[in-house]
């Protein structure tokens, strides 16, 4: 699977942004001539760049970090993607085309601090957890889809309380277009959904009894539904023998339970945008 993918560090919640925004996007690199000629079993890009988010799912506000960058493939098998670790355990079909496979990955969005934002004040903080999951992944000449099915634990701690785990299931897919305008320049867009259960959708925004106490935001508690869909664009260019350069664009619409949450409608938005610009090296 060549994903385009990102290693933030940085900052958490910017990580895990880019992971889940380019996970599926970019299923081939651009190469120039003198790229193509030097192909191996193992794949590697890495490099850095800045990302621009919204500060948590549903925030008003956006913020602007530094962003490296990391992609590792092996053989089309074992695969690294910042966060993920990822096997592709079946290929078949008409040039192995189709895809079946495992993934796992550190689940960096899921942390927060009250102190991020004012909208997260009195709502305690969330600890980085870990997602696990199967997949299955469609590659055309032009055309890609992949449907991913995870399932994952975070320690979420409220005002005045203890730290409690909380697990949660979601399904996301996604298709696009890819097209090479020139040798060395590729474009990619996709279209994608998530779906998530009632205890992932509560995570995130969800207020419970002691948060509403402490923030005076109503009380709420999600059901499972689609939580989010929306578009991504990148532009991909090669230059040099080793050198890529990508830029990034996407909108994402927040809906169902996730759209109605007090978090989101009394101090964030449903529409979110991410913009970004990275610098890779081939190795």
């Amino acid at each position: 699977m060549k994903l385009m993918t990102l290693f933030l560090r940085a900052t958490p919640k910017t990580c895990a942004t880019g992971v889940a925004m380019l996970m599926m996007t970019t299923p081939a690199f651009a190469q120039s001539a003198s790229q193509a000629t030097q192909e191996s079993d193992w794949k590697v890009v890495a490099g850095i760049g800045v990302l621009r988010t919204p500060i948590f799912p549903g925030a008003a506000k956006s913020e602007l970090r530094p962003a490296p960058y990391l992609s590792i493939n092996y053989r089309d098998r074992f695969f690294v993607r910042g966060p993920a670790i990822g096997v592709n355990l079946f290929h078949f079909g008409e040039d192995d085309r189709f895809r079946l496979g495992v993934v796992t990955r550190f689940t960096p969005e899921a942390q927060w601090d009250e102190s991020d934002d004012r909208a997260l004040h009195g709502l305690g903080k969330t600890s980085g957890g870990i997602d696990a999951g199967v997949f299955g992944s469609y590659r055309g000449k032009s055309w890609f889809a992949e449907l991913a099915a995870t399932r994952g634990a975070v320690l979420r701690k409220e005002q005045g309380e203890k730290n409690t785990r909380s697990s949660g299931t979601a399904v996301q897919f996604g298709f696009g277009y890819t097209t090479s305008f020139t040798p060395n320049l590729r474009w990619t867009a996709q279209a994608s959904t998530q779906w998530a259960d009632a205890t992932r959708t509560r995570t995130y925004f969800g207020v419970s009894d002691a948060q509403s106490l402490a923030t005076g935001l109503q009380a709420y508690q999600p059901k499972a539904g689609i939580t989010s869909y929306g578009v991504t664009t990148t532009l991909n260019y090669a230059f040099g023998k080793r050198w890529t350069i990508i830029g990034l664009a996407k909108y994402e619409r927040l809906a169902g339970d996730a759209k109605n949450s007090p978090i989101v409608t009394g101090y964030g938005r449903t529409n979110q945008f991410y913009t970004g610009v990275f610098l890779g090296y081939r190795f």
